[in-house]
């Protein structure tokens, strides 16, 4: 009997382990969860940096005494009475230089893909300008001499305002941007009339205030999930402004020189932003 009940039982576990090795757990598929969209929605603040230049244009306009010797070409009345216009042209010099600044704005988000930002900057310059040129009359019907001069035009600082609209895809933005801009430039010139004897060379330097326009674009990609990365390019323009209008000269008929300065240039910056 108990050899019987030995029996019964090993067959009771053999039976029990073929059973266990048939069986299949199945385990739950994993649930995919799709990782969240980049949201640019917010305040930002942060740095940029990069290189500018353009054509400074600077027309200008020399008047004096009608001379005594015969003139082979009509002259122009100069603005003075007594005055006509010896001379006028434009002395146009590349510039260029290094800018760096920071920028603050706030974005609006939409639709997944679409974008709308305001962007405030201030930018420091060293972007800068100068040209020599020297005019000799050889007749001397109009000057009996050399005239010569060294001027040009420093900006010192600019900044912009601008509204952005962009495309979005996820972390990565595709932006067009355009608005106001103003800044302060310095413009001296010497001038030296060899030849002359009752006119003495001069200096002179003028800051000016400039308010003017930018257009450009850009594109930014999100880093992590505070830090972004962008470069852009602009376009500036702030317009034209006097820079020299003297009298100069002993005579009961002064000689007068003005000149003037167009200030336009192209920027391309790189910089980072803290997205709160």
């Amino acid at each position: 009997m108990q050899k019987r009940l030995l029996l019964l039982s090993a067959a009771c576990l053999v039976s029990t382990s073929a059973l266990a090795a048939d069986l299949t757990v199945i385990e739950p598929a994993p649930i995919y969860v799709e990782p969240a969209l980049y949201d640019w929605n917010g305040f930002y603040v942060g740095i940029n940096g990069g290189y500018g230049g353009g054509v400074f244009e600077h027309p200008f306009q020399l008047n004096g005494p009608e001379p005594e010797s015969e003139v082979p070409a009509p002259a122009i009345v100069g603005p003075l009475p007594g005055q006509i216009v010896l001379a006028t042209g434009t002395a146009d010099v590349t510039a260029g230089g290094f800018v760096g600044g920071i920028q603050a704005g706030y974005n609006w988000q939409f639709d997944e893909n679409f974008l709308i930002g305001l962007e405030a900057d201030i930018q420091a310059s060293t972007i800068d300008g100068r040209v020599s040129l020297e005019v000799t009359d050889e007749t001397g019907a109009i000057i009996d001499g050399t005239f010569s001069a060294d001027l040009g035009t420093k900006l010192d600082w600019f900044a912009t305002i601008r509204p952005r609209i962009g495309w979005v895809n996820d972390r990565f933005v595709v932006y067009a941007t355009g608005g106001l801009a103003w800044g302060q430039t310095t413009s001296s010139i010497h001038a030296d009339f060899s030849g002359m004897m009752e006119v003495e060379p001069f200096d002179e330097s003028v800051t000016n205030d400039r308010f003017g326009w930018t257009v450009g674009a850009g594109i930014e990609y999100a880093l992590t999930d505070n830090i972004t990365f962008k470069t852009e390019y602009l376009y500036t323009d702030l317009g034209s402004e006097q820079i020299l209008d003297v009298d100069f000269g002993e005579g009961e008929v002064p000689y007068t020189f003005s000149a003037d300065s167009t200030v336009a240039f192209h920027t391309v910056r790189a910089g980072l932003n803290f997205q709160f």
